[in-house]
């Protein structure tokens, strides 16, 4: 009877350590599945809401700035393939991102919209494509003064948009670049727009691929060189609570959260002229 019950404790404890066993091999695979999963996001919507619903009537006017490209000397352009206004100084780049901080602004990304009518002087610093400059050049002043800007990313690799998801994995970890959606081609949404299966794979999967990459959910698009019409911008509604356009001005919250409007800097604009934008 005792060697019974002490078989049968044996077979206990070894099953014990059978199924800690399994337990910890099922752990350790489902940490890695775990690692994977930190840059899912979860898909249910957001509501959208329009900020003028929260503060009454009350208007709120601030400026979204719009660079591209930078480069300190004029890159060679024989054959006239791009604009080189598109690539401002990082010198002069600096000098507005000093002005703004010695003036008080407050440096925001779309994640903060809802918050703009309690925040001091916002103002958003947006970037276009996600050109390889933008870590080379832009990122080591916004760590250096830790302020944070907007890229608008295109996520086509055969373009000429050389950031890697490492070097986009890094900037947006570092909690001052959000990226957020260019298309997957940088196509003329209105070329398009009455071809519903393009334009949606164009707007839904540049947006889950960045989602994917960086772990943080994508609210905006930039329509790529500011185009779109109603069809885009109906179909930008099934995605994003932003879209954002190339029509000059500041922004004003009774404007539409679908046609943002945003101001250009340019390659030869000087901090007086920068300055002066921000009184208009």
């Amino acid at each position: 009877m005792r060697i019974k019950r002490k078989l049968s404790r044996l077979r206990l404890i070894r099953f014990k350590h059978l199924t800690a066993g399994i337990i910890i091999f099922m752990m350790l695979f489902s940490g890695i599945n775990v690692l994977a999963a930190d840059r899912q996001i979860v898909s249910e919507p957001v509501i959208v809401k329009e900020i003028v619903e929260q503060k009454g009537n009350k208007t709120l006017k601030f400026p979204i700035f719009m660079y591209h490209n930078s480069a300190e000397e004029e890159p060679a352009n024989p054959d006239g393939l791009y604009d080189p206004d598109l690539f401002v100084k990082p010198s002069e780049f600096e000098k507005q991102i000093e002005y703004l901080i010695e003036n008080n602004y407050t440096f925001c990304i779309f994640d903060d919209w809802y918050d703009l009518y309690d925040i001091k002087k916002p103002v958003f610093i947006t970037f276009d494509d996600g050109y390889l400059e933008n870590y080379t050049e832009i990122f080591p002043i916004l760590k250096k003064y830790n302020v944070k800007i907007t890229i608008f990313l295109v996520t086509d690799p055969h373009k000429e948009i050389k950031l890697t998801p490492e070097m986009i994995r890094e900037m947006s970890d570092s909690g001052l670049v959000k990226f957020e959606s260019h298309t997957l081609t940088h196509v003329n949404l209105t070329d398009i727009s009455s071809d519903d299966e393009r334009l949606t794979d164009e707007l839904k999967n540049s947006k889950s691929e960045i989602e994917q990459i960086t772990g943080r959910r994508v609210y905006a698009i930039a329509y790529p060189s500011g185009r779109f019409d109603n069809a885009v911008e109906d179909k930008t509604k099934e995605f994003y609570q932003f879209g954002v356009t190339t029509i000059w001005g500041m922004h004003k919250t009774n404007i539409s959260n679908y046609e943002i409007r945003r101001m250009s800097i340019g390659r030869g604009m000087t901090i007086d002229d920068f300055i002066k934008l921000l009184n208009k």
